[in-house]
């Protein structure tokens, strides 16, 4: 379920840069703030993903570092093969390094601390020392406690950004056919099409929720009202019903750039 909704979400921002292109390209009589609020969501949702892919390499070193000292401590225990444990030791250690460039400070801090232990249980088992595994044991340890914890947050974070993701795509959903709405909006030849994207934009509205905050759904709650409004007066073939929409524009794009 957890992969699934990675792939969701790299999608959905691969979208939101699509949609933000054909805005671009054809809509140029649009209101330039609607332009530059699709541009600022494009450029946060690719953020978001690029910290998320950030926080997964160094969350992936992290677990393969302790499963390299887990193996170390293994070939000392169990095989007797301090050949083996070194090269584990190394592996873990070389992990340890990659999960650094990633990393954000305070885990760097923390990873810093686990090599220097790494490097020491290393030494002992190149001396051929007495405490070898009970030092390869306890780094082993540490490097599962810090990976675990790791792993908890990154699981969270990643919900959190991918349903963030999910959300801005929605809401952009949302503001293409109220676009699209406008546009029909000005000709009464196509008023009834204007009715179709303004239902479309209210089914986004419904979808986007999925993945909102409490604190936007009183919001969209009444957008969606003014949306039932504007197709009223569309029904009656009232021209004010072009300057429903356009209050609904601006107002949906107020939204999309709150957190």
């Amino acid at each position: 379920m957890k992969t699934k909704n990675v792939i969701i979400g790299i999608l959905a921002v691969l979208l939101v840069c699509s949609l933000i292109w054909n805005y671009k390209s054809s809509k140029t009589t649009i209101d330039d703030k609607i332009v530059t609020t699709s541009e600022n969501v494009k450029a946060e949702t690719s953020a978001l993903i690029a910290s998320l892919d950030k926080k997964a390499k160094t969350n992936y070193s992290l677990a393969n570092a302790k499963v390299a000292l887990l193996k170390s401590q293994i070939a000392l225990e169990i095989d007797n093969s301090k050949q083996k444990a070194e090269a584990e030791l190394d592996n873990a250690i070389n992990y340890l390094s990659e999960a650094k460039t990633t990393a954000d400070e305070k885990t760097k801090a923390e990873i810093d601390l686990l090599k220097t232990k790494a490097n020491t249980a290393k030494n002992s088992v190149v001396q051929k020392k007495d405490d070898a595994l009970d030092k390869v044991s306890a780094t082993a340890n540490e490097a599962k406690i810090i990976s675990e914890k790791y792993n908890d947050k990154f699981q969270a974070e990643k919900e959190k950004n991918i349903d963030t993701a999910n959300r801005k795509y929605a809401e952009l959903r949302v503001e293409e056919a109220l676009l699209k709405a406008k546009i029909s909006a000005q000709s009464e030849q196509t008023y009834s099409q204007a009715q179709v994207y303004l239902e479309e934009a209210n089914e986004w509205y419904i979808r986007s929720k999925e993945y909102g905050t409490q604190k936007l759904s009183p919001y969209k709650e009444q957008l969606q009202k003014d949306i039932e409004d504007a197709q009223t007066y569309l029904k009656k073939n009232d021209k004010e019903a072009r300057n429903k929409i356009a209050d609904i524009l601006q107002k949906a794009s107020e939204i999309i750039n709150e957190d």
